[in-house]
């Protein structure tokens, strides 16, 4: 397959409800540029991979693809293989549950595009007016924990979009999790490859349907908090390795 300019990556897990309002927004937004979205139908059991047939079988649509992953093992691990299928010389990967606007991610590579040297930068979200103190004081403690850990500043983690060139996947990132830690090794990754962080300021939404994959409950929170800590440490254990 050709190269593209951009591949945006939405991992899509039992979002059969978000999907059309989805695509109905990147539609919208959508630049005249050579591109293509790739949602990842990441072992769904819902009604997502007949909501995706239906939806792409628009003409208007013409720009996105699905790529199947069965069965589920995990956020990261979708994403990763829709990196991976990607064709783009810029990849770049958000949400599929409307919390992230779409034209988020055309702002994002606009940036990149922008520095000095887009080949060695990495542009993210940075998430403004949190709702809820108990999420904000979470992100917080989160970035002062990982960054104090890994001895790099790391802020929000966890926001969207993250857009960055692709010899970071193809030449940095040889082992990554499977699971939600997929966001900070992105970032660790990017910060050992040489990679300047830039930030955009970021609105996150109201999830429009269904629940949070992994901040359902309280005990969930907890559970994959621990999770990423767990992985934290581990990542400044294998400091030396590519």
């Amino acid at each position: 397959m050709s190269r593209v300019a951009l591949s945006i990556v939405l991992p899509c897990y039992n979002e059969a409800d978000n999907l059309p309002p989805l695509l109905e927004r990147y539609r919208a937004v959508w630049e005249d540029l050579p591109a293509e979205l790739v949602l990842v139908d990441n072992g769904s059991t819902d009604d997502t991979p007949a909501v995706l047939a239906r939806e792409l079988a628009r003409p208007e649509l013409g720009f996105a693809r699905v790529v199947r992953v069965m069965p589920n093992q995990g956020y990261g691990h979708g994403i990763v293989q829709g990196l991976r299928a990607a064709t783009g010389d810029v990849l770049a990967f958000s949400h599929a549950d409307m919390q992230c606007d779409a034209a988020d991610v055309f702002r994002a590579y606009h940036t990149l595009l922008a520095q000095r040297d887009p080949q060695r930068a990495l542009v993210k979200g940075r998430r403004q007016g949190r709702r809820g103190l108990q999420a904000a004081l979470i992100t917080s403690a989160m970035s002062v924990i990982t960054s104090a850990t890994l001895q790099m500043l790391l802020r929000d983690v966890n926001a969207q979009p993250k857009v960055f060139p692709r010899r970071l996947l193809d030449e940095a990132m040889p082992d990554p999790p499977a699971g939600f830690e997929l966001d900070l090794y992105v970032l660790h990754q990017a910060r050992r490859a040489g990679l300047r962080e830039v930030t955009i300021p970021v609105v996150f939404g109201a999830r429009a349907h269904g629940q949070s994959k992994w901040s359902f409950s309280l005990v969930s929170r907890w559970k994959t908090i621990r999770r990423v800590l767990s992985y934290t440490v581990d990542l400044r254990r294998t400091r030396g390795r590519p």
